[in-house]
């Protein structure tokens, strides 16, 4: 008898076991599934080498998204004197109507903020707001959100926001953007149903041994 308790409560502390390590597993699961792939656009790194001066037309696929033609990425260290936020290097909307960043997969993603400062102002100069423009974010043609700017002749940041979208517009023209935060999905990451899954195939699998086992 008393090695048939003893069998028993080695089952129930199995049983124990394997749910606590589950219940770790579900929780890794579903803050695994909720990461997502950000990055930050410096404007230091493009592929292609750099661009001094005003180079219309010439952004190439950078971190995985695309720029429209009124964008330049611009040295303002040694050509324009006006100073990047980090490096040397930052974007400029400078050819007229608003820019427009979308994914290079066409997969929605998130505007996760940005550094801005107003075109032709020395570096950090700061000064009254004598620029005002919009940052908006569409998906599917229809406008999810609107931010009125204000800028003077130092960076300031601009919150992301957090819903999904599928085209950037950055303004009209003639301000400085660096630091730029997007944010899309990791294609490797499973969707939360599969992980979910996984995690009580995982449970079963281990409450059917602790079972076979008494």
């Amino acid at each position: 008898m008393g090695h048939f308790k003893n069998r028993n409560q080695t089952a129930v502390n199995l049983e124990r076991t394997f749910m606590k390590k589950s219940s770790t597993l579900l929780l890794l699961s579903f803050l695994f599934a909720s990461s997502a792939q950000a990055e930050i656009l410096t404007f230091d790194d493009i592929p292609g080498g750099s661009i001094h001066g005003w180079a219309g037309g010439n952004m190439p696929t950078y971190k995985g998204f695309n720029f429209s033609d009124k964008f330049v990425w611009i040295d303002l260290a040694s050509s324009w004197r006006y100073g990047a936020r980090s490096g040397d290097f930052a974007l400029a909307n400078n050819n007229g109507g608003a820019g427009m960043i979308t994914s290079a997969n066409s997969s929605d993603f998130s505007f996760d903020g940005l550094w801005a400062k107003k075109w032709a102002t020395p570096p950090e100069s700061g000064g009254l707001a004598s620029f005002f423009d919009t940052i908006q974010g569409f998906n599917n043609g229809v406008e999810v959100w609107s931010i009125d700017i204000a800028l003077n002749g130092s960076y300031q940041f601009i919150a992301g926001q957090s819903q999904r979208i599928d085209e950037l517009k950055l303004g009209r023209d003639y301000f400085l953007v660096d630091d730029l935060a997007l944010n899309q999905p990791s294609i490797s990451v499973p969707e939360p149903s599969t992980l979910l899954l996984l995690s009580l195939g995982f449970l079963g699998l281990g409450l059917a041994k602790s079972r076979r086992s008494v």
